[in-house]
């Protein structure tokens, strides 16, 4: 039982699909369980117990689709021990292996606080969009991820003598991560740059930035390494007092930039959210060339969050592109173009389609 769906199988459209219903019955957990079967990952940052029924022993999904016109059954059973990952029929135990067959995206109403969000929200958009257009990625960050932890480790514990080695290690992997990110955005930066105007209607200059706490030239990765490392040596007094690391691709961050000034510090809701949907167009479109093939799109509670001619811009966004999409919302007939498109309706109530 996957949080309060007990059992429920679905033939879903081929583009547009609305689960609709109260609030609080379980409309973003078909979601949620959407972009698990695509990613291994909860896009509401939920541990794998948290998914699980409080009374079951295990959760499990499964899902059938095409791709470039090969069938493909993926599943994944959660229980105490962990996740066991099948694709058709066989044992995975990659996540990189499992996660090569389709590419979901959601857009919550979080992500739509991101430009005034933390750090730690934009960092974990990025490594997220990064993984959907290049499972690859998830090696890297596993990596630096695995070193920062032992370094740390070491600074609690005052246990100096084998850092330098893990230093090393950790401005190796850093290096590579902060050069994987750097070129995602700047692939992205055009494309977000035509959306934000498409959908905002003006003539204003909107520019997404990497920006490297510890680092001041990106272009080339010797000189990344060697100021990273640098960095690090720099903090090390301080690290030694706090029992942290202070430098690194974990400390950076995601700029929004429009008509060069912190979108931050001066920009309107208005404006962030049309920043937000501009960056969910462009990775979209970025997905379909880097793969060849469309992501699913996850949309939940939308037209709650956006006015009517921002999701008239998604929605013939979408429709140009025949997306599969999934949409959640309390009343189907606030979604745009509903009475003009097919879509198949879902109507949920306690975690169940009635």
């Amino acid at each position: 039982m996957f949080r309060n769906i007990k059992i429920a199988e679905i033939k879903f459209g081929n583009q547009f699909n609305i689960f609709y219903g109260n609030n609080g019955q379980g409309k973003t957990n078909f979601l949620e369980a959407i972009f698990y079967l695509g990613t291994v990952k909860s896009f509401r940052h939920a541990k794998n117990k948290d998914m699980i029924a409080w009374d079951q022993p295990a959760a499990t999904l499964q899902c059938s689709l095409a791709d470039n016109g090969l069938m493909h059954n993926l599943s994944i059973t959660l229980d105490s021990n962990g996740r066991q990952l099948k694709v058709d029929g066989k044992n995975v135990t990659k996540v990189i292996d499992y996660c090569n067959t389709f590419s979901v995206v959601a857009f919550s109403p979080d992500e739509l606080a991101m430009v005034s969000g933390t750090p730690e929200q934009r960092r974990r958009y990025l490594d997220r969009a990064i993984f959907s257009s290049s499972p690859g990625y998830l090696t890297l960050y596993y990596d630096y991820f695995r070193a920062l932890k032992q370094r740390n480790k070491l600074l609690k514990l005052r246990n100096y003598a084998g850092i330098e080695a893990w230093t090393e290690q950790l401005a190796v992997a850093g290096t590579r991560l902060i050069s994987v990110r750097n070129r995602y955005i700047k692939e992205l930066a055009g494309l977000f740059f035509k959306y934000y105007r498409d959908i905002s209607g003006s003539d204003e200059e909107a520019c997404l930035c990497y920006h490297a706490n510890s680092i001041s030239d990106l272009t080339d990765q010797v000189e990344v390494h060697n100021q990273l490392f640098r960095a690090l040596a720099e903090s090390s007094s301080r690290e030694r007092e706090r029992g942290m690391t202070l430098k690194g691709p974990h400390r950076d961050d995601l700029d929004f930039i429009l008509n060069n000034k912190p979108i931050r510090e001066h920009g309107s809701q208005g404006q962030q959210k049309s920043l937000v949907l501009a960056l969910k167009m462009a990775e979209i479109e970025y997905l379909e060339r880097v793969s060849g093939r469309l992501p699913i799109l996850l949309l939940d509670d939308m037209t709650a969050e956006l006015d009517s001619t921002r999701t008239r811009h998604l929605m013939q966004f979408l429709t140009e592109r025949e997306m599969q999409v999934f949409i959640t919302t309390t009343d189907p007939d606030t979604v745009p173009l509903a009475n003009e498109l097919e879509f198949s309706r879902f109507h949920v109530a306690s975690g169940r389609l009635v």
